[in-house]
């Protein structure tokens, strides 16, 4: 499944396109032997999910909104 390297680094693309491929294969995994077979699990999965979610996109919005501000103050 992963490709083989033979000495040489992976590139950015390479990561990003397996990041992806594992991404999905994921939720395919999930949805074929989890959430057919257990309701209660998936609940649990989409709660984690969109608390994950919130808190990544509050981190990256006030990690933004520092950055501007620091920038700010150091043009001013």
């Amino acid at each position: 499944m992963w490709p083989t390297l033979t000495g040489a680094m992976a590139t950015v693309t390479d990561f990003l396109v397996q990041l992806v491929r594992s991404v999905v294969d994921l939720v395919i995994i999930f949805v074929t032997e989890v959430a057919l077979q257990d309701p209660i699990g998936l609940l649990v999965f989409l709660v984690g999910a969109a608390l994950t979610t919130f808190a990544a996109g509050l981190f990256g919005v006030l990690t933004v909104g520092a950055v501007i501000g620091g920038l700010r103050d150091a043009l001013a």
